[in-house]
């Protein structure tokens, strides 16, 4: 048994700027990045630019690259507008490690 507390992933959206900012907490992996991924596919389908806000990421899978990967496709294939942050330094290693770093439209975090 473990001490350590339990990260709850939870999403926070908001307008920014005339697009939406879609903030996640805690860990996007292959439970979370389903839900993540539906509400970029309904942004999309409404034709709301969107920025992803990974910046509070505790830990991103291959689940979560999968899934900003498709946004990115997505986005490239429809003129959707999409981006997102840098994130956290595990998730930066891991674009790095796998090579999307310069597939992906990462901006800089936005002003609260």
């Amino acid at each position: 048994m473990t001490d350590e507390p339990t990260i709850e992933f939870r999403t926070e959206e908001r307008n920014h700027n005339g697009r939406v900012v879609l903030a996640v907490f805690g860990e996007l992996d292959l439970a979370s990045s389903d839900v993540v991924g539906a509400r970029l596919d309904e942004l999309r389908a409404a034709g709301e630019p969107v920025l992803l806000d990974i910046d509070a990421l505790d830990f991103m899978d291959s689940s979560g690259l999968r899934m900003v990967l498709q946004a990115a496709e997505k986005s490239d294939a429809s003129g959707w507008s999409f981006s997102l942050t840098p994130g956290p330094e595990q998730v930066r290693r891991l674009f790095e490690s796998t090579r999307v770093t310069e597939r992906l439209p990462i901006v800089g975090r936005p002003e609260r």
